[in-house]
């Protein structure tokens, strides 16, 4: 059964108001992503490397997404140097469930486009 195109747009803007617009940003998105796939956390260095940043922009990042409770940083020992972890919160992981629902809204615009534009 189709969807009416008015209740998917709808849903795209719905759902859009459902974000929290601050973290919306390709980096954090990215970060929040990031550390919810490796479970056992990421250091900084390892952020930087995979995000190819800057020092200050990934520190902001950071700090901006912890500052809000969506990550933690967590004090490890390894190779007998003192260093952190950055690991995702559940409420980390509730706000990018909600960017992807959204995502998957805008999915179905293209769907709905594509079934449109047929030739």
């Amino acid at each position: 059964m189709e969807k009416d195109p008015k209740n998917i747009i709808r849903d795209v803007v719905e759902n859009s108001k459902k974000i929290n617009s601050k973290v919306f940003t390709l980096t954090r998105c990215i970060l929040l992503t990031l550390m919810w796939f490796n479970k056992d956390g990421l250091q900084f260095r390892e952020l930087k490397n995979m995000l190819n940043i800057s020092d200050g922009k990934l520190k902001s990042n950071l700090d901006f997404l912890q500052d809000i409770g969506f990550i933690k940083r967590i004090p490890i020992r390894l190779d007998q140097k003192d260093m952190h972890i950055y690991m995702i919160e559940d409420s980390g992981k509730n706000e990018l469930k909600k960017i992807i629902r959204w995502v998957e809204n805008i999915k179905e615009v293209e769907g709905m486009y594509n079934e449109q534009n047929k030739s």
